[in-house]
């Protein structure tokens, strides 16, 4: 966002970064944090400490260096705070929460949590750090909920690096099924209206993760790998999900589009049937398939705790909201700063990604603000949102227009600008 354009915003921002300012006790961390996130907001090639110093006209960084590292206040307070603003403006009663990770290529040994691990977001094994994000999906939008360090295990195990790197001693290791759980955990405790969870397989082959989410009562549609083992319910044998979609008849398979991708709508063939998978307590549950049309062997399974009546759907539409948060992620690093960062300590990487998130946000809300005022009356009125069976939605950003379950989704209209397109919801029958 350009500096230019402060004064159409500056009063916004100022009620959305009031409650945040009451996190920092001393003026000099307020004024600081609030130059950081919109350093974060601005049009500056690296925001790193020196390229905010440099576009908030500072003399030099130590502010921003003094705010990631000695400066007293709590990055999960931020959090929490950030969590209440999504849900008071986005909230809704079914909400999909999606666990993703990101990767963030480092150089040298010395930040924490570093290391020669896969990152994502280059598709290769790479020196980096590892953050497990939370998303938040709604017909109004999506935002971040929450964030983790992922710490591999030699780090956990070294003391001095510990040291060095400021971790604090409650800090064990953890896996990333086991930092999910984690926030999914707070946000239920903060009853935030999160009733689906989506994942990769990283997190959908873990059985704990699936347990814990069933016993919350709460539904997940995650992806396992190609060898992950089920059973049929009247056959004791186990078999791979890729073995046991080979016996599905022709007639099993619906073709739906979730979203509009660079060539049109993106159409998959989709099937679901009960199976028992052999690694967790939940019993008999869905395996969801998908398949793309001209790959017929490149299938992605997905199991799912949802009730025995629950459509496909609306297993596939939630199944397909993960692509959202990728979309988030990808947002972040490109508009708030998100993998912009230059900090060694635990709590300092923290304080810059939860920041990032806070900028993130404000963009998010400030788009959703300006798409109301172009929108019909009543088209994307949140109580409606808020209150309505899903069934009866109209109208929903295209952001978001894979991520319900509404049936099926076709993309309709686009925006002027062309970045948030307008979609309608509605059953669609594939060519």
């Amino acid at each position: 966002m350009q500096l230019d354009n402060q004064k159409a915003w500056a009063s916004s921002f100022q009620d959305f970064w009031s409650d945040f300012a009451k996190c920092f006790k001393r003026e000099e961390a307020r004024a600081a944090a609030e130059k950081y996130v919109r350093g974060l907001l601005a049009e500056v090639e690296r925001k790193n400490c020196w390229g905010l110093a440099e576009i908030m006209q500072e003399r030099d960084p130590q502010a921003m260096q003094r705010l990631l590292y000695q400066a007293q206040w709590d990055a999960d307070t931020l959090c929490r705070i950030l969590r209440s603003k999504v849900i008071a403006r986005l909230g809704y009663a079914p909400g999909v929460g999606v666990i993703d990770e990101s990767g963030f290529v480092k150089r040298g040994d010395k930040s924490v949590g570093v290391g020669r691990q896969y990152c994502g977001r280059v598709g290769k094994v790479e020196n980096c750090q590892v953050g497990v994000f939370l998303g938040y999906i709604a017909p109004l939008g999506y935002a971040f909920l929450d964030r983790e360090l992922y710490l591999p295990k030699d780090w956990c195990e070294d003391a001095a690096r510990r040291t060095a790197a400021k971790v604090p001693s409650e800090v064990t290791f953890a896996t990333k099924p086991e930092l999910a759980q984690n926030m999914l955990a707070r946000a239920w405790a903060e009853n935030i209206p999160l009733q689906w969870v989506v994942a990769d397989s990283t997190y959908g082959n873990s059985p704990d993760l699936r347990n814990y989410i069933d016993v919350q009562n709460r539904y997940y549609v995650m992806e396992v790998p190609k060898n992950f083992h089920v059973r049929l319910a009247d056959d004791r044998a186990a078999q791979t999900v890729s073995e046991l979609v080979g016996s599905l008849p022709p007639e099993a398979w619906q073709r739906m589009a979730f979203g509009l991708g660079e060539k049109g709508l993106n159409f998959y063939d989709w099937a679901a049937l009960r199976v028992i998978p052999t690694t967790d307590e939940v019993g008999e549950q869905w395996l969801l398939m998908r398949r793309p049309l001209n790959e017929r062997n490149d299938l992605t399974f997905y199991v799912s705790n949802a009730p025995v009546e629950t459509s496909l759907e609306t297993l596939a539409a939630i199944a397909s909201s993960r692509w959202c948060v990728e979309q988030l992620l990808e947002e972040a690093k490109g508009e708030a700063g998100l993998s912009d960062y230059e900090v060694r300590y635990h709590h300092a990487w923290y304080r810059h990604i939860t920041l990032s998130m806070v900028a993130h946000t404000f963009l998010t809300l400030l788009r959703h603000e300006e798409r109301e005022k172009k929108l019909p009356t009543g088209l994307a009125n949140p109580e409606r949102c808020r209150t309505a069976q899903a069934t009866e939605y109209s109208l929903a950003d295209a952001q978001t227009a894979c991520c319900l379950p509404l049936g099926v989704v076709s993309v309709a209209a686009k925006e002027a600008s062309g970045r948030h397109p307008l979609a309608l919801w509605h059953r669609f029958s594939g060519p």
